[in-house]
């Protein structure tokens, strides 16, 4: 059976193969390490697979460091305009996010959307389920 931690780092790996030709041209220009970033605090879901990421790459020897950078809120909105104007654009740069930031980008009527940085890989899903009280008549 496939535990938690190896269908990770298992996603991770596949993720960073996918990754290799995009951080290529970054690495060959000597950028000194990859900057993840995570639009959420640490510890939460997004952090624990940019964490997994970062391991994986090092471990493969596919990157020679790296810095994660976590800015929280607003269900990541708040670090999504500080990823497009600060990493956007740079080869050895990776947003780790999920389908979370849609929702808040509506919700929140943020002025930045998804349509600004460039989709690479999905690397997991995320189940959504409604529920109501159990003595709700629906």
């Amino acid at each position: 059976m496939l535990d938690r931690r190896r269908f990770l780092m298992s996603t991770a790996a596949v993720g960073a193969g996918l990754m290799t030709s995009h951080l290529s041209p970054a690495l060959a220009e000597g950028a000194p390490q990859m900057q993840l970033f995570v639009p959420a605090a640490p510890g939460g879901g997004w952090d624990q697979t940019a964490r997994t990421i970062d391991q994986v790459l090092r471990s493969e020897k596919l990157i020679s460091g790296s810095q994660i950078t976590n800015v929280g809120g607003a269900g990541g909105t708040v670090g999504l305009p500080q990823f497009i104007s600060q990493w956007n654009g740079k080869g050895n740069s990776l947003m780790v996010a999920g389908m979370v930031m849609v929702g808040a980008i509506i919700a929140n009527k943020a002025a930045n959307n998804l349509t600004q940085v460039t989709p690479i890989a999905r690397l997991t899903g995320e189940f959504e389920a409604l529920v109501v009280p159990a003595e709700s008549p629906f």
